[in-house]
């Protein structure tokens, strides 16, 4: 029978999202709406009392939104290392979910302090924003519906698929560039992609492998196919507005020391181990 986290998830998603900050063009380059501000410092952060986060809340396990009890809250472990860096500051954590693309106006135009979102540092996005170094790496997969594992098993096969994936992404870029006379519907949220896959109206979606395998495990109709794309790497890396340099280097310390002791490692452990036990209630 086929499990109702991907519906409920939806729903609890297009209550609570915010709307994207401008199209996907200007989110990418920060044109737009959009107004210079000073440079963000920890005194900043420390004098207003809170950590300002801006993530996209559909991507288990780096952030998602978990429901107990009648209590919708956002969960993951990009929002765990959000919470470590608060607490290492002494500031309440404020988290904000919107749409992919608009996290980094949202940073640059100084209304939010970091996008903890499983962004990838690219040399595009690094015009408007400063990354801190890469806490997580990861690869590309093809989420596909388990019914058609013999049609899509080969790189060949893919050239006639029907695509979905997240604006302002890298998977975005890739498939426009390695796919280009390929339908490709882009969605502001990961939720969207996963109702077309379902209902046919597209055939595969491309996504990071860790979040890939958490919606085929809620989804017994979906699995990830057997294919090597051979795209490059994602890593993911956490944002600050431009010539942030007290602050980048703070959360860069922070993260280093998460990574050196094992933390990051643990928080993926246990928020994937999360969302198994949440999917399979």
């Amino acid at each position: 029978m086929k499990k109702n986290w991907v519906k409920a998830l939806l729903g609890i998603m297009s209550i609570l999202a915010l709307t994207a900050c401008g199209d996907s063009e200007a989110a990418e380059t920060g044109t737009g709406d959009t107004a210079a501000t000073a440079p963000t410092t920890v005194a900043d952060i420390q004098e207003k009392g809170e950590l300002v986060v801006v993530t996209s809340a559909d991507y288990p396990p780096y952030e998602w939104h978990l429901v107990k009890d009648g209590k919708d809250t956002v969960v993951g472990f990009d929002i765990d290392i959000a919470q470590k860096i608060a607490d290492e500051l002494e500031v309440e954590l404020v988290i904000n979910d919107m749409d992919f693309n608009g996290l980094i106006p949202a940073v640059s135009t100084g209304k939010a302090d970091l996008v903890i979102a499983g962004m990838n540092p690219t040399p595009e996005r690094a015009e408007n924003v400063d990354f801190t170094d890469v806490y997580v790496t990861t690869q590309d997969v093809v989420l596909i519906k388990k019914e058609d594992q013999d049609k899509f098993n080969s790189p060949e096969s893919l050239k006639d698929m029907k695509w979905a994936t997240q604006k302002a992404t890298i998977q975005e870029d890739f498939l426009k560039e390695s796919y280009p006379d390929s339908y490709l519907q882009s969605v502001g949220k990961w939720g969207a992609a996963i109702l077309s896959l379902t209902t046919g109206k597209v055939d595969g979606i491309l996504m990071v492998e860790t979040v890939a395998n958490q919606y085929a495990k809620s989804n017994e109709d979906l699995a990830v196919a057997e294919i090597d794309l051979g795209s490059e790497p994602n890593q993911a890396a956490i944002a600050v507005q431009k010539g942030s340099d007290d602050l980048l280097t703070t959360v860069n310390d922070i993260l280093k020391g998460m990574q050196a002791d094992g933390t990051i490692d643990e928080l993926i452990e246990k928020n994937t181990q999360l969302m198994e036990d949440n999917n399979a209630n």
